[in-house]
């Protein structure tokens, strides 16, 4: 009988040793995805930790999400063409929470972006829909969620006075077609237009606002959930 223990007792330091060298015996983990954001950058390869969650990210793009150790792992960002380093930090990550890493700001200025994902079902007939001001020619911004074709002329703003590199808090709304306007804050002119996007019950989804990649503005909608 002490014989068997001792070999269950082997078995398990054995998985240990084998599950040390990925992310830890008993470590948990967090999710992690990449946005580059970072308009001039050109494509980025980034990795958390040990574990590869970009490569060739082009601007304007997000990757997929990826099981990364928490804690306080490392952030690495090259340039995918030339292996150049842009980032390396260490960034904070929660055991079993859902992030969104964005790759911001001119290439002059590189600056890391972390937000908290809430993927979460929606209710019934509705989807969460979250806004992130990601664009550094434009500054604060007022974000309107409209019907498309709407004036802004007499609507108020969905998310008022929202600052670059933050993000809105989830907006419950019913599933349908929308069109989604960034303005500097405090005017009704449009800097930047979404164009019509359709959103499904059930989605959680999040839209970035960008620069262009050869001036002027963009959006990029990112999949959350569904």
């Amino acid at each position: 009988m002490k014989l068997r223990q001792q070999r269950a007792v082997v078995c398990v330091g054995l998985l240990c040793l084998i599950a040390a060298t990925l992310v830890g015996c008993g470590a948990s983990t967090a999710k992690a995805r990449i946005v580059n954001a970072s308009p001039g950058e050109g494509a980025i390869t980034v990795t958390i930790g040990s574990t590869s969650v970009a490569s060739s990210l082009d601007y304007g793009t997000g990757s997929s999400y990826a099981s990364v150790s928490s804690g306080s792992p490392s952030l690495k960002v090259e340039q995918s063409s030339t292996s150049d380093s842009v980032i390396d930090e260490t960034i904070s990550l929660t055991s079993k929470s859902t992030y969104t890493i964005l790759i911001a700001n001119y290439s002059t200025s590189v600056s890391v972006v972390t937000l908290t994902d809430n993927n979460s079902s929606p209710s019934s007939g509705q989807f969460n829909l979250r806004l992130v001001q990601a664009s550094p020619s434009l500054g604060a911004a007022d974000v309107y969620v409209v019907s498309p074709g709407t004036s802004l002329s007499s609507t108020s703003a969905s998310v008022t006075d929202l600052s670059f590199e933050s993000a809105s808090t989830y907006l419950p709304l019913s599933a349908g077609t929308y069109e989604i306007y960034f303005t500097p804050t405090g005017q009704k002119t449009a800097s930047i237009d979404s164009g019509a996007i359709s959103f499904s019950s059930g989605e959680v989804r999040t839209v970035v606002g960008l620069n262009g990649s050869n001036g002027g503005f963009t959006t990029t909608v990112l999949d959350d959930l569904n």
